[in-house]
């Protein structure tokens, strides 16, 4: 089966990968880290009544990291899915027992199972984190039925 890339969909599956990197472990740290600089920062304006030089400038540094936080993870995922599948190509998945067979326009690629650490189903891809990277691969969910996403899994571990 194939299925042609729209905005629509590249837009969905940058937000599945985005919600991906933003819900990682090392993102959940440094959400907890920026969440306590936030807070230490207003206990620190509340001890010293009102803001005194940088102290000031604090809480509003630490919103203005979350915020640049999401923004550059959004337009990172946007551009890598946008990349790996251009506008107006046509997008094509095959699973046999050893290996993923993927194409997208002109290009195609035989990735062995083995290669994947896991694999997260998004609602508009799924993802395929890769084996000692921090790199992940995104395929069109509806490409895949829920079968198939079971079988991935089972293969994947």
């Amino acid at each position: 089966m194939a299925l042609t890339v729209d905005e629509q969909l590249l837009r969905g599956m940058a937000r599945d990968a985005a919600i991906y990197a933003l819900t990682r472990p090392v993102a959940i740290v440094m959400w907890i880290a920026l969440v306590a600089a936030f807070v230490v920062s207003i206990l620190n304006l509340t001890a010293v009544r009102g803001s005194q030089g940088l102290a000031g400038l604090l809480p509003v540094a630490s919103i203005a990291l979350m915020v640049y936080a999401v923004v550059m993870t959004v337009v990172g995922a946007r551009r890598a899915v946008r990349a790996a599948t251009p506008p107006g190509s046509a997008v094509w998945l095959r699973l046999d027992d050893t290996a993923l067979h993927v194409g997208a326009g002109s290009r195609s690629s035989d990735i062995s199972y083995s290669t994947f650490q896991s694999v997260r189903a998004g609602r508009h891809a799924v993802l395929f984190k890769l084996r000692g990277a921090s790199a992940i691969t995104a395929i069109p969910r509806a490409l895949l039925s829920d079968d198939d996403i079971a079988t991935l899994r089972a293969r994947i571990g």
